[in-house]
C-alpha cells in the first residue's frame, strides 16, 4: 500500500460550505496529512482520524471570496483547498455532506490535489465538473490545432467576450497554457470526456476536427494574436515571419545593427515598430498592444531618459540586471544604483514590480504619443490593466499574510 504525508492546517466536519460561514483561527488545527489509496489519515492531538477515499464526492470546490479572504485571515495562509465527503449523521442513520478545508504552503496543497484527483479520477474534480459547453467546445476546438480566431468567432456566435472569457477559465484551470496549447492535464480531461467509445451519430467528429484544422491552418494569414507578437524579418526577396512572446521580443531584435527606426499604422489597425539595420535588413514588429510598441520604441531611442527606458524594459517582461544593462544602453555598474534610485522614488518595489505611478506614466505617454500620431482611438491597454490589477492583488495579499 503506497502512502504518503504532508504537513497541513485544515478543519474537519463543516456542514457542506454556505456563505456566511465563521472561520476563526482557533478552529484550525495544524498536523500531519496522509494518503493511502483507500484512505485520508488526519493527525489531531496524536490519534488519526481516517477518512475512507470512497466518500469523497468532490475535490477542489471554489469559495466566494467573502469566504477566501476568511480562510486567509485566520489562517495565514493564502493557499487552501476544500474536499466534500460523506458523514454519518448525528442524528438517524443517514449521511450528510460534510467539507474539510486544507490549507498551507501551495506546494503541499498541489501535492494533496494530485494525489487525491490521481486517485478519485476526473468525476471528483470540481474544476472539471464547472465546465461550460462553451469552454468544452473551446477545449476540443484548441486541442485540434483551432486557434485563429477568424476561425472561432464565427462557432461563437461572433461573441468575442464570450469566446475570451471561455479561453482564460480554461488558462487559468491549467488546461491550457498562455500561447492556447493544450496541457497534458487537458488532454487528459478530453480523452475522459471521450466517454466508453460507444459510437458515434454521424460522421467521425475527430477525424473532421483533424481535416477542418489542417485546411484552416494552410489558408490562415499571420498575425499578431492576444498572447504572442508578430515579428518579420525581411532582406531583399528574403524574408522570415514568426510569433514571439512579449518577454522574449527583444531578444530577437538586432539591437547593435539598429540604423533607423519609426512607429507606423499597421494593417490591424494598430501600431507597428519598423527597424532598418546597417545591412539593409528591415525588421517589422506587429502587436495587437500599443503599449509594446511604444515601450520597446522608447528603450530603443537613445535620447529617451534612462529611467523610463528601465520602466518600460520591466513592462515587457526584462528583470535580470544585465539584460536591463544591455537593452538600455546602461553601464552595468549603474543599473543597480538606478534602480535603488527607482525604489525610493516609488517607481518600483524591491522585486522590481512597476507600482502605478510608473504605470500611470507609461499609459499617459502612450496617450500623447497616439494623439499625436494617425492611431487615434487606440490607448486603452489590456495589459496595463493586468499590471494595475496584479499590484492591486499583491497589496491587499501583503496586508492578509
Amino acid at each position: 500500500m503506497e502512502y504518503s504525508e504532508i504537513d497541513l492546517d485544515f478543519i474537519l466536519g463543516i456542514p457542506q460550505l454556505i456563505t456566511n460561514i465563521a472561520i476563526t483561527s482557533s478552529q484550525w488545527t495544524r498536523g500531519k496529512v496522509g494518503i493511502s489509496d483507500r484512505e485520508l489519515w488526519l493527525l489531531i492531538e496524536e490519534d488519526w482520524e481516517t477518512i475512507p477515499l470512497k466518500s469523497i464526492e468532490l475535490v477542489n470546490r471554489k469559495l466566494p471570496h467573502s469566504i477566501e479572504n476568511r480562510i486567509m485571515a485566520t489562517s495565514r495562509h493564502s493557499n487552501y483547498i476544500v474536499v466534500d465527503y460523506k458523514k454519518l449523521s448525528l442524528f438517524g442513520t443517514g449521511y450528510v455532506t460534510s467539507s474539510m478545508i486544507f490549507t498551507g504552503d501551495k506546494a503541499n496543497i498541489e501535492k494533496l490535489k494530485s494525489y487525491l484527483l490521481t486517485l478519485l479520477g476526473f468525476s471528483a474534480d470540481a474544476e472539471y465538473e464547472q465546465l461550460s459547453p462553451e469552454q468544452v467546445r473551446l477545449l476540443f476546438l484548441l486541442s485540434s490545432g483551432i486557434t485563429d480566431m477568424d476561425v472561432l468567432l464565427p462557432i461563437f456566435s461572433r461573441d468575442k467576450i464570450l469566446l475570451k472569457r471561455a479561453f482564460e477559465v480554461l488558462k487559468k484551470k491549467k488546461l491550457v497554457d498562455d500561447y492556447a496549447l493544450v496541457t497534458p492535464p487537458g488532454f487528459a480531461l478530453i480523452e475522459d470526456m471521450k466517454g466508453k467509445g460507444e459510437g458515434t451519430i454521424g460522421k467521425n467528429l475527430t477525424k473532421s476536427f483533424k481535416e477542418i484544422a489542417k485546411s484552416w491552418s494552410n489558408t490562415t494569414s499571420f498575425k499578431a494574436t492576444e498572447n504572442m507578437n508578430k515579428v518579420a524579418w525581411k532582406f531583399d526577396i528574403s524574408s522570415l515571419i514568426g510569433h514571439v512572446n512579449t518577454e522574449h521580443l527583444w531578444k530577437f531584435l538586432p539591437l547593435e545593427q539598429l540604423e533607423t527606426m519609426s512607429i507606423e499604422v499597421s494593417q490591424s489597425g494598430g501600431s507597428s515598430l519598423k527597424i532598418s539595420t546597417k545591412h539593409g535588413v528591415e525588421v517589422t514588429l506587429e502587436s495587437i498592444e500599443d503599449s509594446i510598441t511604444f515601450a520597446l520604441f522608447d528603450i530603443l531611442n537613445h535620447d529617451q531618459d534612462t529611467i523610463y527606458k528601465l520602466i518600460n524594459a520591466i513592462y515587457i517582461g526584462v528583470k535580470e540586471k544585465k539584460d536591463l544593462a544591455y537593452l538600455c544602453s546602461i553601464e552595468p555598474f549603474a543599473v543597480s544604483s538606478k534602480l535603488e534610485h527607482m525604489v525610493q522614488t516609488g517607481l518600483i518595489d524591491d522585486d522590481l514590480t512597476l507600482t502605478p505611478k510608473s504605470i500611470k506614466m507609461i499609459r499617459d505617454h502612450l496617450s500623447e504619443k497616439v494623439g499625436d500620431s494617425s492611431l487615434t482611438g487606440f490607448v486603452e491597454s489590456d495589459r496595463l490593466r493586468e499590471f494595475e490589477m496584479d499590484y492591486a492583488k499583491k497589496k491587499m495579499m501583503d496586508k492578509l499574510l
